[in-house]
């Protein structure tokens, strides 16, 4: 059976990412074997700890994406120093050992080994040496409200940084999601008649602090959310948190530890001070109506 491999962070599994999985395919057919060769956590959690991570996936949820769009396999590459200190030649070659592929499929900005020193004609030198075939691809560009942009992952950070999550979208190729765990928050919202679920446990990365228009499922079945990402500016010092409103759902938030996966689809507004509970219950009340109008001109 003949293997393609490609070897990255993959981290958003954008639709570059989507495109190096079905290059892959493309060479080795139905009946061979594509396998993913992904790092967790990425190599920058070791060269350089201090730096935040903001992850644009968890390990699941990017092996699922992964198999979904036609690998066969995802393996996880735990970086190391010793790892990370490896000259090109000694990566790949246990790469080769562990895997025998006929071909490896990248991305013409691919670089490997210690201080990234290893680069696609360093690849193809290697290839020709431990018999495989190195295939490049070119990049995937998307059209955004902004104009054309090359797909990549810090592209995609960079978007949900400035609230963009509808041009996030089209370089996914796929809704803005957040899981999480729901959890008991100081309850203001209820106080107003407005209940949400207060997720933490969230271990990727948020959009820019403010309002968003989305969607929660719950029991199966769908409910249109006003979602707020921020620190609560309204009541003081607050950690960073995501709350969202399930408009027309009548069940029980205060059941607590169980899981949500919130779709964030469009930017409403920027998350404001506001003087007192009264004001900040009619603005509620205009951004959950703004939601509602918002969802439904796209249905």
């Amino acid at each position: 059976m003949k293997t393609a491999i490609s070897i990255g962070n993959f981290d958003a599994v954008h639709q570059g990412h989507i495109a190096l999985v079905r290059a892959a395919r493309k060479c080795v057919l139905r009946e061979g074997r594509v396998e993913i060769w992904t790092f967790d956590p990425p190599p920058v959690s070791v060269l350089n700890p201090s730096l935040p991570l903001h992850r644009l996936t968890t390990f699941q949820e990017r092996s699922k994406l992964l198999l979904d769009a036609g690998a066969d396999a995802v393996r996880k590459i735990t970086p190391t120093a010793e790892l990370l200190g490896e000259s090109p030649e000694s990566f790949i070659e246990q790469v080769v050992k562990e895997s025998s592929p006929e071909y490896v499929v990248e991305g013409e900005g691919f670089r490997f080994g210690k201080n990234r020193s290893g680069t696609t004609d360093t690849l193809r030198a290697l290839g020709e040496r431990f018999g495989f075939s190195l295939v490049l691809i070119e990049p995937v560009v998307v059209t955004l409200s902004g104009g054309a942009q090359r797909a990549s992952s810090s592209s995609i950070r960079t978007l949900l940084l400035q609230g963009r999550v509808n041009d996030a979208k089209v370089m996914l190729n796929r809704d803005v999601k957040v899981t999480g765990i729901v959890t008991k928050g100081n309850q203001r919202g209820r106080e107003m008649g407005v209940p949400t679920a207060n997720l933490t446990h969230v271990n990727t990365m948020l959009p820019k602090d403010g309002i968003y228009a989305g969607s929660g499922e719950v029991g199966g079945k769908r409910y249109t959310a006003a979602i707020s990402i921020g620190t609560k500016p309204t009541f003081g010092a607050h950690e960073r948190v995501l709350e969202a409103h399930l408009i027309s759902f009548d069940g029980d938030l205060e059941h607590y530890g169980w899981p949500l996966t919130v779709t964030i689809s469009q930017w409403i507004r920027e998350q404001v001070k506001f003087d007192s509970m009264e004001s900040l219950r009619v603005q509620i009340e205009s951004d959950i109506q703004e939601v509602i109008n918002r969802i439904e001109s796209t249905q």
